[in-house]
């Protein structure tokens, strides 16, 4: 026993409940939950914490409180709660604490739809939302498409003639008689299926009845609902993705300057709604479990979960997490999930990238620390004002390219950001790649069309730093500080293996996952990957689908523009029907039998 315990353990109850450490001046220390109480407060004293924060803060406790509860979900309310009211010292707190905004479709003869937070209502809710400036947003689009009343019941009953919603085309004006309750109640279960991400389902809908309205010369009614259509389309394009679940939560932590931030992306309704940033204290030295625990409770304590959490974390922590979500009411409802490829893997990848320049954007990402702590890792003589990072990718063997990235002490530095393609380059010679990409941006920078960085990062271990050493060497910029990236075992971050360019290691460096110099590099090293990542995509979709198009005769530049346009990309394009294809301006029933052929050939 490495510290006496302010108290017989033995005497303690196996029961669930909530402990509080308080020192010697009665302050509270640390509030925690337990299954067993006995068991879970006697570990602290039976082994040395491998934390420092822990120890420290165990060698101040003077005395312990205990509360019995009737279940472990009933101990994990009442600790959130002691959290949020104390405000412990060695608690990891989450600053951002207000509710969720919702969108709310009210139980009314004449429904309308709402932003709201707080108290419950009567109707539907939708959401929750990340902030409320998304819900406005989508608010906006569906008084365009759905044309719901938006004013209060007040205003509503006291109505002599439509207001100027009517006029403008965003409400049917129902508190006049414009609108009966049937042709309004068709309204507001077309509402409620956009919201519950049926938006294809809707048009398949519009699109007939707009043929039913032509035919018997309605061309008023089809126009309007040509109109609806083209809008809807338009704003569920850019959102569809393969392997993109409609309703789930993305959630990753972000280590900056010595802080903690947490970023969850939301997706509702086939929609992506967002991205929401949650401030964490007193986490700097907090292990992933702790932080991942107060970021879940405090997420999802009061709010439902989705059927499915996408996580950036290592598998152990995530299998800890699993019972958890059972405390919080998921239990088998909710599946968790770590995606390391595919389409789940890049949303993953584009809710940290949006986190990090909002971080950057706002100041609070600055990672001059970060910097610190990198130039003294590598025994810098100064603290580097510009770190760039070196990738290759390719598709088996096609599509080859490279990205290089650059970062400063408040983020990204995306105006240097460079792409090159490697079409000469032997598919799979990683060294050959990295000779062709290094010889072309070296040479840039000794010709004077881009400023040097003050330390590179090659992706790779000793025979990819050496090649970018000879390559250097070759434009003559022998003083350039070169560092090679070597993935660990497992590829995960905090094994990564470091080889210094200037100086002739046995054994590399290793700092390990708690170090904010590595988490600075990996942050780096990721973007590159993610840049390069995404060129290779847009070079084989190029590669695949333009050509296609342009084959194809009588297709021009102007016709493929409306199709790609009209349809929100070739995958559009891929998926119409003959008559859906004739829809578009210049195409003839003639010309869309050619692209459909062409394109399902």
């Amino acid at each position: 026993m490495w510290c006496t315990p302010p108290l017989d353990l033995g005497d303690l109850p196996r029961e669930p409940g909530v402990y509080r450490m308080c020192d010697a001046k009665g302050e509270v220390l640390y509030v925690g939950k337990a299954r067993n109480l006995r068991r879970r407060v006697s570990s602290y004293f039976q082994r040395r914490p491998e934390s420092p924060r822990t120890v420290a803060m165990v060698q101040q406790i003077a005395s312990i409180a205990l509360t019995v509860t009737a279940s472990e979900a009933e101990a994990l309310l009442l600790e959130h709660n002691l959290i949020k009211q104390l405000k412990p010292r060695y608690n990891v707190l989450l600053k951002d604490a207000k509710t969720y905004p919702w969108i709310v479709l009210t139980d009314e003869p004449f429904p309308r739809l709402l932003v709201h937070r707080g108290r419950k209502l009567r109707g539907d809710y939708f959401g929750p939302f990340p902030h409320v400036g998304a819900v406005r947003q989508t608010l906006q689009v569906m008084q365009r498409l759905f044309r719901l009343r938006d004013c209060n019941d007040a205003t509503f009953r006291n109505r002599s003639r439509p207001c100027m919603q009517y006029q403008i085309g965003r409400c049917t004006a129902p508190c006049v008689g414009r609108a009966d309750g049937d042709s309004y109640g068709r309204q507001v279960a077309e509402a409620r299926r956009f919201l519950r991400g049926e938006a294809p389902q809707l048009i398949d809908g519009w699109q007939r009845e707009m043929a039913q309205a032509a035919e018997r010369m309605a061309f008023e009614r089809a126009a309007l609902l040509r109109d609806r259509i083209r809008m809807l389309r338009s704003v569920i394009g850019s959102e569809q993705g393969d392997d993109l679940p409609a309703d789930a939560d993305a959630l990753l932590l972000l280590r900056t300057g010595g802080g903690m931030t947490a970023a969850v992306g939301v997706r509702r309704g086939g929609r992506d709604l967002g991205v929401q940033l949650l401030r964490i204290q007193q986490a700097a030295d907090a292990d992933d479990d702790e932080v991942w625990h107060a970021l879940l409770v405090e997420r999802y304590h009061a709010e439902p979960l989705p059927p499915l959490l996408l996580l950036q974390a290592e598998d152990m922590v995530a299998e800890r997490l699993r019972p958890l979500l059972g405390l919080l009411g998921g239990g088998d409802k909710v599946t968790l999930a770590l995606p390391r490829r595919g389409a789940r893997a890049q949303w993953l990848q584009r809710v940290r990238h949006s986190a990090e320049q909002s971080l950057a954007a706002t100041g609070k990402g600055t990672q001059q620390p970060a910097f610190a702590a990198l130039a003294e890792l590598l025994g810098l003589d100064a603290v580097p004002e510009t770190v760039a990072a070196v990738d290759n990718a390719h598709l088996g063997g096609q599509q080859m390219v490279a990205a290089i990235t650059f970062a400063g002490h408040q983020g990204a530095l995306k105006e240097r950001y460079r792409h090159y393609r490697l079409d000469g380059v032997a598919a799979g010679d990683d060294y050959a790649a990295m000779a062709a990409v290094l010889t072309r941006f070296f040479r840039a920078i000794r010709d004077g069309e881009m400023a040097a960085p003050d330390l590179m990062l090659i992706d790779g271990g000793r025979g990819q730093l050496a090649v970018a050493k000879q390559t250097a060497m070759d434009a003559g910029l022998y003083d350039l500080k070169l560092v090679a990236v070597s993935k660990g075992e497992g590829r995960k971050v905090g094994n990564e293996r470091l080889w210094l360019g200037w100086q002739e290691q046995a054994v590399p460096l290793q700092p390990g996952r708690h170090s904010a110099a590595l988490l600075l590099i990996a942050r780096v090293r990721d973007e590159a990957h993610r840049f390069a990542g995404r060129y290779m995509r847009k070079r084989k979709q190029q590669g695949m689908f333009s050509s296609a198009l342009d084959a194809i005769p009588g297709v021009g530049r102007q016709r493929r523009a409306r199709l790609l346009a009209h349809f929100g990309g070739i995958a559009g394009v891929k998926a119409a029907s003959r008559k859906q294809l004739m829809e578009v301006r210049g195409i003839s029933d003639k010309l869309a039998e050619a692209i459909f052929m062409a394109l399902r050939g």
